[in-house]
């Protein structure tokens, strides 16, 4: 006999695959399925035995055969499959087949010995996507890799075999364990008095499970984590509906083999005082309570159990007495612990807290509802029109189960998107009518919630109700803002009272994803939508006057956001960080603008619409700025600085979305208000605006001179981020016109200002557009290193539109250096950032890029397509620049598919408007497409006429032979060399 390790795997369900897809279908998955697990048999030096809905193997040693398995579940997840798996590691004898055995279908070699079915029996415990061990099998495969975790599963009876196997599991880091479940052929042992005693022989009271246990996986882990690793109080802690005692009670059931004491659960529930949770818990137990100290009492009946579970379900309305209870029975039973469920944490020493959030809305919680939903209408299944609904269903229930199952059963009468259509009334919705008497709190969502609120103080149900007047994440700063608790004298603090509604799962805490470092980020809090709807409800039932002050204040506050100090405070040194703040607070800027507006209140109005664009410039989306400042606009009574403020931002937000013509005509108003309210930081402001404009119709001098005035009135006031800001716009307008050298001393005097004064956002901006000079110039790696150094500006402060302008710079860089695919993966990222935040300037910019790309690649007819769709959108928004030269891209296509007729009228109007436009460089460059296409018929006077203008303007640019225009022009000078096709 010799050692080999031996691992069975059998697929989960294999006949419904079959049925599902057809035999011819099957059999193509099968033999897909075949090709690679073979493949990954030979890499690890296994031997097939055997073949059936899985396989039998053998392995030299057990790392080998462990490392098969980890790589054949990943190969079965690609396939849409699940194996369980089983390995043991033994002695077994290997017998050889005769060769006509062999012909007659027999296998070539058998393995006898009593590891084959040990092997066996391991594989049939496990889960689809599981591999268990048998400890002798664990043993041998010693410290696991980074890529896997062993977990204990007890020991366990295997049928045939006369002494228990510890079953060991190896999984990915992170994935849950799964405790395997008795079966007819295995079941769970524990040692107790001195024999293995059948797990489901330990004494308990669990409640049996009704219906299927749905997902939860990773938190069942958590809490068996806490549990195993010494905790003695671990409180499961959640908001109303999260499925805290479904989730103790699984994990009593699942893990009942590690409480050789057993598992008592009690519901508190009913229980409001110290005396009543004691009679509820005697009763748990079945201890009789004798007359007096009922604590002492059942702390020595608990001792008495040694290793026993108590589990103490709804404590919420006992937290007052937890210390006088649960202090003593920790400190007498010490070898007992306590799980406990609540919607608040209890405080005590030791205690280690698990917070139960929702079910992700993407996965479980559709899981959860078309299980549910299956149970009320047998034919309830999950096609790809159904999935969609149920997701839109659970996302509005924020993936709270409680609320999810009650939605399911309205599936008798309802279909899903009916569901989600109806449920702008939830508490309706969310009610089983025939709830009657104690099941009716967890029967109906409104009354689950309504028993916490029966729990809170006169001042926490004010708070909560004033918290629904939010609309999404708010920080302590803004709810000590907004809260109004100064009714009750002995009311604590706001911060408090927000600290209590936490503790109480009333209110959510979090720190917002996006944030750098997030565990010095400021917290954010907020309502599950459930919550909000009933606070909201309570707020109103306070009457219209108190709704109405709520509302009032929750304007005020963001309001301040938007004056004109908070607004340059947000360009200074860590305004990225409160931009990123303000970028959270967005869905709130915007409601109290909104309701200001509804209201008439054009002061707060206009101050939140100058807090939203903040944001909005950043990351869109337009079209929503554009409808915001439109209804600001439309106010009567608007002062001359906020009315300048409005119209700005409408400005600025209709060029984003390419009404430019519009924007124009907003910023003539703006900056006519700007000059009757006087504020030098507001003038300023909209000057440097209009000189875009300016810049942008082709009128020069005025462009030039609203810049000078803004740069003078900015160091006449010692506004140095003005003067900043200025320069650097300024040095836009000379890049445009090819003023290289002018735009470069601009952008340098700008970046020295943003560093002085730690304005890391601006820094980012300058440093992209200063990249793009040099890019032009042919500098590359000059021009690669800023725009890498502005793209980690822009990642970090969060800015998207300005993270995808820089994304398209360097993917035309990395085209000009010949990475086609880098540049298209960066062209493909820009693009998907400026298409959500509906950025259609740079939209038609990026997708000219990607014509570009797509004619390096050989598709000209499709680069030709690609060109006429940037040209529309250059033409909607006003881009006149981009215009004038896609006109000429479009124009040297034609010349390059023999159509240099038809070519010229395209490039003759790119050389008008960038005449016009006074852009040197990339008139240089149609140039040489005009003078190509004059030397494809022949007119060679004309190509050289043109090649010697655009090598003057190349060469008064200071443009290096290395930048597109030097190479577009040595190109036509080789041409031009070269002889010339006849007329």
């Amino acid at each position: 006999m010799t050692m080999h390790a031996l691992l069975f795997s059998d697929i989960v369900d294999s006949t419904a695959v079959v049925q599902r897809l057809g035999d011819a279908a099957a059999a193509d998955l099968w033999t897909r399925h075949d090709r690679g697990a073979r493949d990954l048999l030979a890499r690890h030096r296994g031997r097939e035995i055997d073949r059936s809905d899985g396989f039998f193997l053998l392995f030299d040693e057990v790392a080998r055969a462990a490392a098969y398995a980890r790589e054949y579940h990943a190969l079965l997840a690609s396939l849409g499959l699940a194996a369980r798996v089983g390995l043991h590691c033994g002695e077994v004898t290997l017998r050889t087949n005769e060769p006509d055995a062999v012909a007659l279908g027999a296998k070539p070699l058998e393995v006898d010995g009593l590891a084959k079915p040990l092997a066996a029996r391991v594989m049939s415990l496990a889960a689809g996507g599981q591999t268990l061990l048998t400890a002798d099998a664990a043993q041998a495969l010693g410290p696991v890799s980074p890529a896997a975790e062993v977990h204990r599963h007890g020991h366990w009876r295997l049928k045939g075999l006369a002494e228990p196997v510890e079953i060991v599991e190896v999984a990915a880091p992170g994935h849950p364990p799964q405790p395997p479940a008795d079966g007819e052929k295995a079941y769970r042992v524990v040692w107790r008095d001195g024999l293995w005693l059948p797990r489901r022989e330990i004494p308990n009271n669990l409640p049996p499970e009704r219906d299927a246990f749905v997902g939860r996986a990773a938190d069942l882990a958590r809490v068996a984590d806490r549990l195993a690793g010494g905790a003695r109080l671990v409180t499961v802690h959640g908001t109303a509906g999260a499925g805290k005692t479904r989730l103790v009670r699984r994990y009593a059931r699942a893990w009942l083999g590690d409480w050789g004491g057993g598992v008592t659960f009690c519901d508190l529930s009913e229980a409001r005082t110290r005396d009543g949770m004691c009679l509820a818990l005697a009763a748990a137990l079945g201890v009789p309570l004798a007359a007096h100290d009922a604590v002492t009492q059942l702390g020595h009946a608990i001792a008495a159990r040694g290793r026993h579970l108590v589990i103490l379900d709804n404590f919420e309305q006992l937290v007052a007495h937890a210390e006088a209870t649960l202090g003593p029975w920790l400190d007498r039973a010490g070898e007992a612990a306590f799980l406990v469920t609540s919607r608040e944490r209890l405080g005590l020493a030791g205690e280690q807290v698990l917070l139960l959030e929702p079910m992700d809305a993407g996965g479980d919680a559709i899981t959860l509802f078309a299980e549910r939903a299956h149970a009320q209408l047998e034919g309830f299944t999950l096609d790809e029109p159904t999935r969609r609904d149920v997701a839109a269903v659970v996302a509005q229930l924020d993936g709270l189960p409680l609320a999810i199952e009650l939605a399911a059963a309205r599936v008798a009468v309802l279909s899903p998107a009916q569901i989600a259509a109806r449920l702008r009334d939830r508490f309706t919705m969310l009610r089983h009518p025939g709830a009657t008497g104690p099941a009716r709190r967890q029967a109906a969502l409104e009354a689950a919630i309504d028993w916490s609120w029966a729990l809170l103080q006169p001042w926490e149900q004010a708070a909560l109700a004033q918290c629904a007047v939010f609309d999404g994440g708010f920080t302590l700063e803004a709810a000590e803002q907004v809260i109004d608790v100064g009714t009750w004298p002995e009311a604590p603090p706001v911060m408090d009272v927000v600290q209590s509604l936490v503790d109480k799962s009333l209110l959510r805490a979090w720190t917002p994803q996006g944030h750098p470092r997030r565990h010095i980020e400021e917290p954010f809090f907020g309502l599950f939508l459930s919550i909000q709807d009933y606070a909201r409800g309570k707020l109103r039932a306070a009457g219209e006057a108190v709704c109405t002050e709520a509302e009032r204040r929750h304007g005020r506050c963001f309001a301040r956001r938007g004056s004109v100090e908070a607004i340059d405070a947000l360009m200074l040194e860590g305004g990225w960080r409160r931009r990123r703040v303000l970028a959270d607070e967005l869905d709130n800027v915007v409601t109290a603008c909104r309701r200001a507006a509804a209201r008439g209140d054009w002061e707060v109005a206009a101050d939140c619409l100058a807090a939203s664009w903040a944001v909005f410039d950043a990351q869109g989306p337009y079209s929503l700025a554009v409808e915001i400042a439109r209804a600001v606009t439309g106010l009567a009574g608007l002062s001359p600085l906020r009315r300048a403020r409005a119209h700005h931002v409408l400005a600025m937000a209709l060029g984003a979305v390419g009404r430019r013509d519009e924007s124009n005509g907003e910023t003539g108003i703006a900056l006519t208000a700007a000059r009757e309210a006087g504020d030098p930081r507001v003038l300023a402001l909209v000057l440097r605006n209009a000189g875009a404009d300016f810049g942008r119709l082709g009128r020069t001098d005025e462009a030039l001179a609203a810049f000078d005035e803004a740069l003078a009135m900015s160091r006449r006031h010692g506004l140095r981020l003005h003067e900043a800001v200025t320069l650097a716009n300024r040095a836009n307008f000379y890049m445009e016109r090819s003023r290289f050298e002018d735009a470069r001393a601009d952008y340098e005097a700008a970046l020295a200002l943003y560093r002085a004064l730690g304005s890391t956002a601006a820094l980012g901006i300058t440093l992209g557009n200063l990249g793009t000079l040099d890019h032009e110039l042919g500098c590359h790696d000059t021009a690669a290193a800023s725009y890498e150094a502005a793209l980690q500006i822009h990642r970090e402060t969060g800015s998207r539109t300005q993270q995808a302008i820089t994304l398209a710079n360097l993917a035309l860089l990395r085209t000009t250096q010949g990475a086609l695919d880098e540049a298209e993966a960066l062209n493909a990222e820009a693009l998907d950032i400026l298409r959500r935040t509906g950025n259609r300037r740079s939209v038609g910019v990026v997708t000219g890029q990607v014509a570009a790309l797509r004619r390096l690649r050989g598709d000209v007819a499709g680069a030709q397509a690609l060109y006429e769709e940037a040209l529309a959108v250059h033409r909607e928004v006003g881009n006149r620049r981009f215009e004038a030269g896609t006109l000429g891209h479009i124009g040297d296509i034609l010349v390059e598919r023999g159509r240099a007729a038809e070519a010229g009228p395209y490039i003759d109007r790119g050389v008008a408007l960038l005449r016009e436009l006074g852009d040197r460089l990339s008139l240089a460059a149609v140039l040489c497409i005009r003078g190509t296409a004059a030397a494809a018929t022949g007119d060679r006077a004309q190509a050289l006429d043109d090649l010697h203008e655009a090598e003057t303007l190349a060469e008064a640019v200071g443009a290096l032979p290395e930048s597109e225009t030097g190479r577009a022009i040595a190109q036509l000078r080789d041409r031009l060399a070269g002889p010339v096709p006849p007329g």
